[in-house]
């Protein structure tokens, strides 16, 4: 997510759904953007896959498509560990910042990835 992405993000993971009118109506104040803005920024999201709506009545009312956590942890990949889980898992490794339950942790998720593949 881009640092504009995260401001409608922000707005729909506090509670969602919300409707273009309330994404601007809270858009406006901060980040100080206008109504084209706003509706740029939801049909690009949308595009992309990032958000969501369903019209009810004539408005339609916008959801995130994942749970915070998920961006949180995309996010640090991307910019700590140029987007790469390998490349995270083996700095804690090497820095021996994995407990012993931690690493069990991960080989059952592992193997619980492999399984559903």
């Amino acid at each position: 997510l881009g640092k504009s992405e995260w401001h409608i993000m922000e707005k729909l993971w506090e509670a969602a759904p919300r409707t273009y009118v309330q994404l601007c109506h809270e858009l406006k104040e901060n980040p100080g953007w206008s109504r084209s803005t706003v509706q740029t920024m939801l049909e690009r999201m949308t595009e992309k896959g990032v958000l969501r709506y369903e019209v009810i009545g004539r408005a339609k009312h916008y959801y995130p498509n994942f749970a915070r956590a998920i961006a949180e942890t995309r996010s640090l990949l991307d910019r700590a560990f140029e987007g790469s889980a390998s490349l995270m898992m083996s700095t804690l490794v090497r820095k021996k910042q994995l407990t012993k339950e931690e690493i069990e942790e991960l080989y059952a998720i592992l193997r619980e990835a492999e399984v559903q593949k």
